[in-house]
């Protein structure tokens, strides 16, 4: 059983409309005396049906991210996987307490919530993310932050890992190539070394990261969702530093 992360979430609301989409969106079948058939249709009507899963939707991507790939779709029953999706999320979340105290000690470790990462990554990512896209998702956020640093020079000539070591380069601003600088930190050698750090870092994220995920055949890219969710991170980190830095000019 996969655990729940239920930090600021509001069970008694969750509970509720998990159990009012899974009641109303009952499948009632549609043959009739002239018709045998295996379709079906919600029993509260497929408008008010269209109004639910527009809030179980958002409820299980963040509390059973994973509820697409385990939770089939049905031709004969347009809200199944939705549906099957809640009732296993509603039983976690009745044994949750109780299967977490059974099973030992609970795991306190931080949580890295991607919703919580720089504005740029995750606005970047949430569409694919949302989908199962998980490649998608990083390589999407991997180009917001090249675009990012690309308005914040004003260049447009020059790859990722070309143009993030020329901007935390060493050498002088010249015309048509600023720089990037950590001004406000006052200590010289801190901000040198912030400078050859998120160069290096930088360059390494566009390289292991945003490179071999655009080179590959989306078949052949398998990314878990814990890899990526690293990945993330890590350019959502880039994304604050290049946002602290301040453009030097000639």
């Amino acid at each position: 059983m996969c655990s729940v992360n239920l930090n600021g979430v509001d069970v008694d609301w969750v509970r509720e409309q998990l159990q009012r989409f899974v009641e109303q969106t009952r499948p009632v079948n549609q043959s009739t005396n002239m018709v045998i058939t295996a379709r079906t249709a919600p029993a509260c009507g497929r408008p008010t049906a269209i109004e639910l899963v527009e809030t179980a939707r958002p409820i299980l991507t963040r509390l059973y991210p994973e509820w697409r790939s385990e939770n089939p779709t049905s031709s004969n029953d347009e809200f199944k996987s939705e549906r099957d999706a809640a009732r296993r999320l509603l039983a976690r979340l009745a044994t949750h307490a109780d299967v977490a105290s059974r099973l030992g000690s609970l795991d306190n470790s931080p949580r890295v919530l991607a919703s919580n990462m720089h504005s740029l990554i995750w606005t970047a990512a949430q569409a694919q993310w949302a989908t199962g896209h998980r490649h998608e998702a990083v390589l999407a956020a991997a180009k917001a932050v090249n675009s990012s640093l690309q308005s914040k020079l004003g260049r447009r000539d020059a790859s990722e890992q070309d143009l993030i070591r020329q901007a935390f380069s060493s050498d002088a601003p010249s015309p048509g190539r600023p720089r990037l600088r950590f001004s406000s930190i006052a200590d010289a050698q801190t901000r040198e070394s912030m400078r050859q750090g998120v160069m290096n870092f930088g360059a390494g994220c566009f390289g292991a990261i945003r490179n071999p995920l655009g080179h590959l055949p989306n078949d052949e890219v398998d990314l878990p969702e814990q890899i990526a969710v690293e990945q993330l991170a890590a350019l959502s980190l880039l994304a604050r530093w290049i946002d602290d830095a301040d453009v030097v000019t000639s």
